[in-house]
């Protein structure tokens, strides 16, 4: 595959009202009180507790199915969801990665981490662990930021026979010994480490690409990438035994049997996670869209512990998005722009996905036509593309939820229900092109609604919102339990 926004929720009215006020009037009986004897202080009443509301009472609606949830319904993660971008600061004078601007990029898109290659054939077998051989864009950047890392232990070593690629027992051997000093000069960030990117792809270069796990003819095969994976955890963990490693990383796995045939051969026996890519745009036009990623990867997730003698593990997406520009499998900005934030609401609501990462920060060229050119959230001068916005917006969405849980209605209308610490929320959109939907919100309430990248509003009285392929975001504060009935118009 590849080589490689203004928190917003949190200003759906912070405190809004709701439910019937006022207080019936009542006649008390006068007492005569003689002049000069002083009035009694009356005794206080202690004020009842404020209960939170209950929104989940709905009207009867034909073809609608209800949707009602309380907070103590959703699981909380055990560790946050990561929002994630790629970038490319061990090549940055080619690819156009300035640190500081790459850092203002994450703060306006709420990124809290990033993918970037540590590679090995930059680096001599007596490499200093202090870190001084690091490319300086990326000690820089590091110094700027506090993003969590993810290192691709990637590319093999010219000056080691048997490295390049390392399927050789000596080259193995150094490669895990290499892993071992990359570890050391950049632990302390929480780092997460993948071992290679897109080996079946390109630890052979300027060959057809290789459907399924191939044979031993080819080294791209998965019989070569396993043991080096096993053997690479396992040196990792040996002197960094807390350190988080990821195996798989495939790119263009139909019915991921590379990857499930990896993992059969004990690759992640040791591992933390299973990465994977997950990419569309070179399918036909009306694949080309979240829902058909989503479903891949719902696919790898579900056979992963068959694959894996039984043990799961969470999936972690290092790479996803689409590309705009003027190439054949180049993405329409309007299709871009909900595909970004569906995706990754999405997978925020799943409990087995821990993070994304988006593929990439920036545009690595000007060319149009170039497809390598123009997966980025911002083109190459830095200036926001169709998708940044939605990602903004979605990614805050995302870090004011304390659990979020997703559904799908009717086939094609998506509903996320959402705890915050203000109340309970619904987050929907159209997973069908050209279709609407319809939300209509229980209870009486006060609550609000928020198209990504438009304006947030008072709900209608009629409490029914329209939903597109645009996620909106309907926030009701001060509720315990909420219910919505949904249907896809």
């Amino acid at each position: 595959m590849a080589r490689r926004f203004a928190a917003l929720l949190s200003v759906l009215l912070a405190s809004c009202g709701g439910g019937d006020g006022g207080t019936a009037g009542s006649t008390q009986p006068v007492t005569t009180v003689p002049a000069g004897t002083p009035t009694p202080a009356p005794t206080p009443t202690p004020a009842p507790a404020t209960a939170l509301g209950d929104a989940s009472a709905l009207p009867t609606e034909s073809g609608t199915t209800a949707v009602v949830f309380a907070a103590s319904d959703l699981a909380v993660r055990a560790s946050p969801y990561i929002i994630g971008s790629a970038t490319h600061f061990s090549y940055a004078a080619s690819a156009g990665y300035d640190p500081d601007r790459v850092v203002q990029r994450f703060t306006d898109s709420g990124i809290r981490a990033f993918r970037e290659d540590l590679f090995w054939n930059a680096l001599a077998p007596d490499w200093d662990v202090i870190g001084a051989h690091l490319p300086q864009p990326l000690v820089t950047f590091l110094a700027k930021t506090t993003a969590r890392p993810l290192y691709i232990l990637n590319n093999g070593n010219d000056f080691i026979p048997g490295a390049s690629p390392p399927i050789a027992e000596a080259g193995q051997t150094a490669f895990a010994a290499y892993a071992q000093r990359a570890v050391a000069a950049t632990a302390g960030r929480d780092a997460i480490y993948e071992i290679w990117n897109e080996w079946n792809r390109n630890a052979v270069r300027d060959r057809p690409v290789l459907v399924g796990p191939g044979d031993a003819s080819d080294y791209r095969a998965s019989v070569f990438y396993a043991p080096l994976a096993a053997r690479a955890t396992t040196a990792i963990k040996q002197v960094a035994p807390g350190a988080k490693v990821l195996v798989g990383a495939a790119g263009d796995d139909p019915d991921w049997q590379w990857t499930l045939d990896v993992l059969a051969r004990g690759a992640a026996a040791q591992a933390d996670g299973v990465s994977a890519h997950i990419y569309n745009h070179c399918a036909n036009t009306a694949n080309r869209t979240a829902s058909e990623a989503l479903g891949r990867l719902t696919t790898l997730h579900n056979k992963i512990a068959g694959a894996n003698g039984g043990r799961d593990l969470p999936l972690y997406v290092t790479e996803w998005g689409w590309p705009s520009g003027t190439a054949t499998c180049s993405v329409a900005a309007t299709r871009l722009a909900t595909n970004v934030p569906q995706f990754l609401l999405h997978t925020a609501a799943l409990p087995w996905v821990a993070g994304s990462w988006y593929y990439e920060t920036k545009d690595s060229g000007v060319d149009p036509a170039n497809i390598q050119h123009n997966f980025g959230l911002y083109d190459a001068n830095y200036a926001a593309k169709a998708g940044q916005c939605s990602f903004a917006d979605a990614s805050a969405v995302i870090a004011d939820a304390k659990a979020m849980a997703v559904q799908s209605v009717d086939n094609g209308l998506t509903v996320v229900r959402v705890t915050t610490s203000r109340g309970l929320a619904i987050v929907a959109w159209s997973a069908v092109s050209g279709r609407q939907g319809r939300i209509t919100v229980g209870g009486t309430a006060a609550y609000t609604t928020h198209t990504l990248c438009q304006p947030t509003a008072v709900g209608a009285p009629n409490r029914t919102i329209t939903i597109g392929e645009m996620p909106v975001v309907i926030d009701v504060p001060a509720v315990s339990r909420l219910g919505v009935n949904a249907r896809l118009l």
